[in-house]
């Protein structure tokens, strides 16, 4: 089934820029509220964040009056943490009263406090589980979440049962042994699906931007080695064979073939394979506005600039059409060890 007529017409737009580099429509924004984190991830840096040069709410009230001049249809709130920021359902509210459609992602740890006005604003929950068991979730995030995240989800779904909630889980060297655990846990705690990641550890994302290369930080630690990979290869079938109707009805992704490239992906970052090749439009489909202002064509490419010098209409129009322009997706490195691709097409509903 074909997508609504205005729909189709945006992501013909999006082709079209993606012949030209030029900004026609831009139909997702992925917005950082605040940059502080009540998480301490070994895969991430944010929690070092105070938030004190984070956007004002009035800052914030100037990118919403221009986005759906942009054709934005779907802004999804990313961090650090959104619900550390003690105005952000009002923040929510300057989009919302701009026709705006909201996704959040989040930890998880906030959602028992806020699950009414979760419910009133968010068409979709996304919630990082990391690790089944109490003692995996607080190794690999720092804090003891699981129980907060279990309250959460029972509140929020007694508010909102309908709500699409959906888990978010990053695979590396600490949990991929429990990958069919992840996919049961999820079930037991009411979760609509999980989809599952590698882990980034080549990009200054997430906080991370100055302490590159990161083959002298923390996250290289996330890297499985060649023993584990082959480990890695009989849990990823194991994990296929013994959920095998999650994969066929989509409430574990990505399906089996994907899954399986796992492996080649941690296998490529010790030099050992070629990276898995990748479909992707993110930047010219989407824009990713961080909580100081910077705009980054994805997450993981280096902003082209920062609101507070110049306008977002400005970048869009002038700075990223240059990128865009220079942007060899199949090429580029940044792209080919991308773990989170995203792909508008015609046909895409968002």
């Amino acid at each position: 089934m074909l997508p609504p007529l205005s729909v189709l017409g945006s992501n013909l737009l999006v082709k079209l820029g993606q012949l030209t580099g030029e900004t026609y429509r831009l139909p997702v924004v992925l917005f950082a509220p605040t940059s502080r984190c009540n998480s301490r991830c070994v895969s991430c840096d944010w929690w070092r964040s105070d938030g004190t040069s984070d956007l004002t709410f009035e800052e914030i009230r100037e990118v919403a009056e221009v986005l759906p001049r942009l054709g934005v249809r779907l802004v999804v709130f990313t961090g650090g943490e959104p619900l550390v920021r003690e105005d952000v359902m009002e923040v929510a509210d300057l989009f919302r009263a701009r026709g705006l459609r909201l996704h959040l992602l989040t930890s998880g740890l906030a959602l028992a406090r806020y699950a009414d006005r979760i419910a009133e604003r968010f068409e979709s929950v996304i919630v990082s589980l990391d690790g089944h068991t109490p003692n995996l979730y607080r190794e690999i995030r720092g804090v003891d979440g699981l129980p907060a995240i279990e309250l959460g989800l029972r509140r929020l779904r007694a508010r909102s049962p309908h709500l699409s909630i959906v888990a978010r889980s990053t695979i590396h060297r600490y949990n991929f042994r429990n990958l069919p655990d992840l996919i049961s846990k999820s079930r037991e705690l009411g979760f609509d699906r999980i989809s599952f990641l590698t882990a980034d550890v080549t990009s200054d994302s997430f906080g991370r931007s100055g302490r590159l290369p990161l083959a002298q930080g923390e996250s290289p630690r996330l890297i499985l080695d060649a023993a584990e990979i082959e480990e890695l290869k009989e849990v990823i079938e194991t994990t296929i064979r013994i959920h095998a109707s999650a994969f066929a009805d989509g409430t574990a992704l990505p399906g089996p073939d994907r899954l399986r490239r796992f492996a080649q992906y941690y296998r490529a970052q010790l030099g050992l394979a070629s990276f898995p090749e990748i479909d992707c439009n993110a930047p010219w489909a989407s824009v990713v506005i961080e909580a100081k202002g910077d705009v980054r064509p994805c997450f993981f490419h280096p902003p082209v600039g920062n609101l507070r010098e110049r306008p977002l209409v400005d970048l869009l129009n002038n700075a990223m059409p240059a990128f865009r322009r220079s942007l060899d997706v199949a090429k580029d490195k940044t792209c080919q060890r991308c773990v989170c691709t995203l792909k508008v097409g015609l046909r895409t509903n968002m």
